[in-house]
This record gives C-alpha cells, structure tokens and sequence, in this order.
C-alpha cells in the first residue's frame, strides 16, 4: 500500500524551484543547471516573485536581496506572515557581503544565504539539503496531525457509549459537575431528568439482547430529537438514561421530558424482524428547588427518586420529584446496584 501523507507526495513529484532574481543570467544558470531534476519557475522582481509564490507554491525559494520596488526583505517578511507561504523554504542569493545585509535576511526569514558570484555545486548542495529538511518537516507536521486525530477519536472514545451514541457515565458526571458549579456560582436554575426504559428485562428476555441493544439505540435518538441544543443526553447505565438542562426551571424541564417521553410511546420500535412498543418513565429535579436540593448528589438523589415514583404509580409517565422526599437513595446505574429479586424493571 502507498503512503499517502504531504511528504509521499512531495517525494512522488518534480521539486519546484522559483528564482526570483532581476539579473536573468542567475535565473538561466539554475535552470541550465536543475534541469534534468527539477522544475525551475522565475520572477524578475519581488512583486512578480510574490505571485507566482501564491500561484505555484514552489518548494524552494532562491531569492535575490536587492531588487528595484520591492526587494527581497520585503519579499520575504511577506512570505513568512502568510500560512499559505510561511513553511517554503527561502535561501538568498545576493551579492551584499556584509554581516548587516545577512542579519537584515535572516530576520526577515531567510534559512540560508549566499554570496554572488557563487559556485553551482554549492547552491545545489545547499538547495538539496534544504528540500531534505523541508521534506522531514513535512513528515513531522503529517505525524502530529495524524497523532491529534488519533487522541481525538480517543478522547471520543472515553465521552461516548459505542452502544448508542450518546456521553456515557463518565462523561456525564463531568458535564454534570460543569453544570453544577456554573449553577451555584451565578445562580442558575438546573434541572436533571432520569428516563427508565419501562419492562426492558422482559424485551431482552423475550426479544433477545440484540433487539435489546436495536432499541436502546432508537431510544437514543428519541431522546437526542426531544433534548434542546444545549442539553446533555448521557446513557447512565443499562437501560437508564439521563438529560441535564442547563438554565432550565422546574416546569421547562418537565415540559421536554414529557416531550421525549411522548415520543418514545408514538414510536414503533424495531425489534428482530419484527417491530414493538415501548414505554419509559421520567423523574424531574431542579435547582434550586426548595429544601434538600443543596448539592450536586441531592440533585441526582432528587431526579432519582421522582424516578422511582413514576416506576411505582404505574410507570409510562413522568414525576417531580418532591424535594426532601422521604425514601430518596443514591443514584446509580441499575447494572450497577443491589435489588431485590422480584423487583421488576
């Protein structure tokens, strides 16, 4: 298999020289001399050097320092504040021989220089070692996006359940976190709903996982269209599900989860080859919200509990919670606890 990286192409490829140069005879030296290795463009002065730097984009420059309108300096500081320009590689070639003029082009972003008249085999040998350099730079740049693109499906891979797409536990009680310390802070309101996949032990017993596993992702989706933009759907755990409302009061939240919840009863869910309905029940949790509510895990113990009210008053319907309920325990994902065995999803 063929690399493909900026560096692969640029070896697969004739390099392109520019010389930008009032004096033709330099310009006809290089390429007499490059000719059977390389492409060899010219500029007789800077403003025609710029744009045929912008047309071409050369891998090397070869650029003269004194020109009559715009001079190499010029030239130069142009070209490196440019993104589309600034890697090109840039050597002088000029017949000033004092260290001011060589300081006045190194810091205008020259990477070599060259004193006229010069021997051939030494601007070849310079000209090869920079398009060496320029080539391991270019390697660089493609390893570090490539390393950035990896970490970036890594990082995806720790925020997002594989299963359906949304954050996943971990995730959530970052952004969760987040959103509670911005709530207390600035006084915001904060709301947090837990849905419950109604009878979704007896789908997986019946149906099996894998259409188990079809409507957790259908699900998944019902909840995402239900969600504002700027609320925070997270898969809790097994079949529980978790939205957190940023800026949202008691009665907006309820309003989006009776949404979602809606919708999940309009919905024909596929299981197998064939298809089936599925209810879920909701618990709502707001702060500030009265007594109780004072903390990160109260909101949760909240969300839980009107949860687990809307479980037991016959479930398919969403509850709020009552703040400071008796009964509220700590929330976690239902894989994850304890229950009794005639307890039922």
């Amino acid at each position: 298999m063929s690399e493909s990286t900026p560096a692969a192409e640029e070896r697969e490829r004739t390099p392109r020289l520019l010389v930008v140069d009032d004096d033709p005879a330099t310009a006809q030296l290089i390429r007499g001399w490059f000719a059977d290795s390389m492409e060899v463009l010219d500029a007789s002065d800077g403003e025609q050097g710029l744009e045929r730097t912008l047309e071409s984009l050369p891998d090397l420059l070869l650029l003269d320092l004194r020109m009559p309108g715009l001079d190499g300096i010029a030239v130069a500081q142009q070209l490196k504040r440019d993104s589309r320009t600034r890697t090109i590689p840039i050597v002088v070639l000029s017949a000033c021989r004092d260290t001011d003029s060589k300081v006045e082009a190194f810091s205008a972003g020259a990477d070599d220089y060259i004193t006229k008249p010069f021997e051939v085999q030494e601007v070849d040998a310079r000209v090869r070692s920079m398009l060496r350099k320029r080539e391991a730079l270019l390697n660089m740049e493609s390893a570090v996006r490539d390393l950035t693109s990896t970490n970036e499906r890594l990082e995806q891979l720790l925020m997002v359940d594989e299963k359906t797409g949304l954050y996943n536990f971990r995730e959530f009680q970052r952004r969760l976190k987040a959103e509670w310390s911005r709530a207390e802070r600035y006084g915001v309101p904060l709301s947090l709903v837990f849905f419950d996949l109604d009878h979704f032990k007896q789908i997986n017993d019946t149906l099996g996982h894998q259409a188990g596993d079809k409507i957790l992702e259908e699900f998944a989706l019902l909840v995402t269209g239900g969600a504002r933009a700027n609320d925070v759907a997270a898969r809790y755990g097994g079949e529980e599900f978790a939205v957190i409302l940023p800026h949202t009061e008691l009665g907006m939240a309820l309003r989006v989860a009776e949404r979602i919840r809606r919708a999940v009863d309009d919905f024909t869910f596929t299981a197998g080859d064939s298809s089936t309905s599925v209810s879920v029940s909701g618990g709502v949790a707001t702060y500030p919200g009265g007594a109780g509510v004072d903390s990160m895990d109260a909101l949760v113990r909240a969300a839980d509990a009107a949860l687990y009210r809307a479980k037991d008053e016959g479930r398919n319907r969403i509850v709020v919670c009552e703040t400071g309920a008796p009964g509220a325990v700590p929330h976690t994902p239902k894989s994850w606890r304890r229950r009794s065995p005639e307890a039922s999803s």
